[in-house]
């Protein structure tokens, strides 16, 4: 099943983080453009996808919640990267550990 479509999506179940907050990493790998030009598409902001990882580690080690069964990420843009919870409950136990 499509992660947009998940059963258990509800509204105002959503948290928004700053990526600066999570990541200071740069947005397009230099290495990568060095050796093998652009990059095209594989060139991903691995600033965003870093703090991506950063928050999915933080939530499953610190506060035992599953990837795709209590939370998902959302979307990624403007300096914020967005993740929907199962319930309010979770997505409040998430917002505590980063703010």
């Amino acid at each position: 099943m499509p992660f947009e479509i998940k059963d258990w999506k509800k509204l105002d179940c959503s948290l928004n983080l700053e990526i600066a907050a999570l990541s200071d990493r740069e947005r397009f790998s230099r290495e990568i453009n060095d050796t093998f030009g652009e990059g095209g598409g594989l060139n991903a902001n691995y600033q965003t996808v870093e703090a991506i990882a950063v928050v999915a580690n933080m939530l499953g080690t610190t506060h035992g919640l599953v990837y795709g069964v209590d939370f998902i990420f959302k979307t990624g843009g403007l300096n914020q990267i967005s993740f929907d919870f199962r319930n309010k409950e979770v997505r409040d136990l998430a917002g505590r550990a980063f703010h």
